[in-house]
């Protein structure tokens, strides 16, 4: 009997073209669930997403599950230190990146989890992304020397960067990405109206406030201060609050005693957001230091023109940019000024929802795929 045939030895080539790419990140929400699943699509890998938590505790969306790309909690440490603060220690990465051992990794944002899979992606010769929503003028890096010392190991080895702006770019070169090693992959909301919005008649609200109710990061009770100060010049505002937080009795309380019809919603699932956005005549965003602010995006998409702070990155690099959208420093009487100019004024509110519609044609779920695949393509085909 004759010896059995031998298989023929892969070539390092297609051994390469099997391992997946591996995107490590804090935790899924809604929009990069779109995003993995497009991207998981155009991909010539299986794509593999490994979340620090399930859920970050300030947010309470429900994603789906995954039909495109795997996905995995990791076990570990979870410090969720306020709104937008959360901090992750997830040593089981290591061992998981070795079972996945992946062709390329993209690391999102900066934990002591992403310093351990940059370490092993470093050890074992693995080239790794890192991607980033943050800009300088909220960058912890630049005024905290371990959050800049965490910053530096990260990048330092990182084949090059992915980010949703200008900002990011910048913070990214900060850290020693240049330029030419950098790829866009725009932010985009999660779900697109089913039509076109509505004319401001069918807009039962004159203001709308949507996000976390604190002070120390969304503005909440500066947004309740514009609003009492309105009806202090004699404009009692129709006032539609959605999300919730710790100032929330407080905003109630107040608006009740100064006689303002205010409704609070709580926290909505993603499906109830289009008919919030679309029930205002004007979306009232006072961040005092969002990295990005989706939903200001959210707000514009809906045809719903927004005054907003300029301590976003949504702010500095869309709304003001490409002027759709008023931006004003964090004076009550300034804001309440342009409230009520704005509110008064349906021909300048027509014009920024023109100037929205054009500028958010950059914004998309195909835009940000095709920055993922731009950053990861040189990559791979230096791997190969």
């Amino acid at each position: 009997m004759g010896r059995p045939e031998r298989m023929p030895a892969m070539s390092a080539a297609t051994a390469h073209a099997r391992r997946p790419v591996v995107v490590v990140t804090g935790a899924l929400a809604p929009y990069t669930h779109v995003l993995y699943e497009r991207l998981a699509e155009r991909l010539d890998r299986p794509l593999h997403v490994l979340s620090c938590t399930p859920r970050e505790t300030a947010r309470q969306w429900v994603v789906e599950a995954p039909l495109l790309f795997r996905h995995a909690v990791l076990p570990g440490l979870r410090w969720h230190r306020d709104a937008v603060r959360n901090l992750y220690v997830n040593p089981a990465v290591v061992p998981r990146l070795a079972a996945l051992d992946p062709a390329v990794i993209v690391l999102n944002d900066f934990s002591p989890t992403m310093l351990m899979a940059a370490g092993y992606a470093r050890l074992r010769r693995i080239p790794y992304l890192i991607r980033t929503d943050g800009v300088p003028e909220t960058d912890p890096g630049q005024r905290s020397v371990p959050h800049r010392w965490l910053r530096r190991a990260i990048v330092s080895g990182a084949r090059g960067g992915i980010g949703p702006s200008a900002g990011s770019a910048r913070l990214l070169a900060l850290y020693g990405i240049t330029p030419e090693r950098f790829a866009t992959s725009p932010l985009f909301p999660a779900w697109s109206p089913a039509g076109p919005p509505p004319p401001d008649s069918e807009r039962p609200y004159d203001v709308l406030f949507c996000g976390i109710l604190n002070e120390e990061v969304k503005g909440a009770r500066f947004f309740t201060e514009v609003v009492l100060g309105c009806a202090a010049r004699g404009r009692r505002l129709s006032v539609r609050v959605a999300g919730d937080g710790p100032l929330r009795a407080e905003m109630e309380a107040r608006f009740a005693e100064a006689g303002i019809a205010a409704r609070f919603d709580g926290y909505l699932t993603q499906a109830a957001l289009p008919a919030v956005y679309a029930s205002a005549r004007l979306f009232l965003f006072p961040s005092r230091g969002d990295v990005w602010g989706i939903v200001v995006h959210e707000a514009l998409q809906s045809g719903t023109p927004v005054l907003a702070s300029p301590h976003s990155g949504i702010a500095r690099d869309l709304v003001a940019a490409q002027g759709c959208g008023a931006v004003r420093d964090l004076d009550t009487q300034a804001w309440i000024d342009a409230t009520l100019t704005l509110l008064d004024d349906a021909s300048r509110r027509a014009a920024l929802r023109e100037a929205a519609s054009r500028a958010l044609a950059a914004y998309t779920p195909e835009a940000a795929v095709q920055g993922y695949l731009d950053g990861l393509r040189p990559v791979l085909a230096a791997g190969t």
